[in-house]
């Protein structure tokens, strides 16, 4: 058993990537002083968009889709971010189904996971942090998510910052939506982000809004992945979807018990 856990651990680090793009993005919306609950909503649209297009591009554009209707009402008409999050959600979940019933795109993929993984478990995290931690702009944006009128009465704009946030966020899910689609799957199936936009909300909490924090939570899934991969290799009695549900029951256990108390950004949820 061990042998085959180790064998499937290269295979569990690609498959986690969706879940650690979608982790950062969110981390960096969080900074910001949001909560993005369609987040899910967003990874949907991004799979649909990168499997019409068969590239990146359709994925980040369909990530920008969801980000900007969630934008637009949680920053410039102050509505409840969870009300808002959760109906994006239910929008996507519905729009995206009901278009692929009707369009069935078959585009061939194109997306290849030995760039993508590098980037996400290396390159993303380390821009991630300079950004947040080591330039003006990544102070700000902190700013909007700590005491957003301090940062007005410096002359700067927390919306402002809070659409770069969007913004970042948009473009890391749309590859973690495209991903999924084009690397991980033969195309676009309904539902298919499978619950994990609302586990990297846990991992970001998890990981105490620090980018180590959300790739130590994401490595959690990954061996929980692997620890799927290794039971259907050894033909384990278990029915296949307890089998799939593995990573998620494993995940949100660790969370639950390890997280303790956490302190949010002071600002987190509240209208800019």
């Amino acid at each position: 058993m061990l042998e085959l856990l180790a064998s499937a651990i290269p295979l569990a680090i690609v498959a986690s990537v969706p879940l650690l793009l979608a982790v950062q993005g969110e981390l960096v919306v969080q900074r910001s002083g949001m909560i993005n609950l369609g987040i899910e909503g967003m990874l949907l649209a991004a799979a649909f968009g990168a499997s019409v297009t068969g590239n990146i591009l359709g994925g980040v554009a369909g990530a920008m889709v969801i980000a900007g209707i969630f934008g637009l009402f949680a920053i410039s008409f102050r509505a409840d971010q969870i009300v808002t999050g959760t109906a994006l959600n239910l929008l996507a979940l519905g729009l995206t189904a009901f278009i692929y019933r009707e369009l069935t795109p078959s585009v061939p993929p194109v997306m290849h996971s030995d760039v993508i993984a590098p980037f996400a478990w290396i390159v993303a995290p380390l821009l991630l942090a300079l950004m947040l931690w080591r330039t003006m702009p990544g102070l700000r944006l902190r700013a909007a998510g700590e005491n957003p009128e301090a940062l007005r009465a410096s002359g700067h704009s927390a919306a402002a910052h809070r659409w770069l946030a969007l913004t970042i966020e948009s473009v890391l899910v749309g590859i973690a939506g495209a991903h999924l689609a084009l690397a991980l799957s033969n195309g676009f199936a309904e539902n298919m982000s499978a619950g994990r936009g609302y586990i990297a909300l846990a991992v970001v909490i998890f990981g105490r809004w620090k980018v180590k924090g959300a790739l130590l939570g994401t490595a959690v899934f990954g061996i929980a992945a692997a620890l799927q991969y290794a039971l259907q290799a050894a033909a384990t009695p278990m029915p296949y979807h307890l089998l799939l549900a593995t990573p998620y029951v494993v995940t949100l256990a660790v969370l639950c018990g390890v997280t303790g108390r956490v302190v949010a950004p002071g600002a987190l949820g509240r209208a800019n």
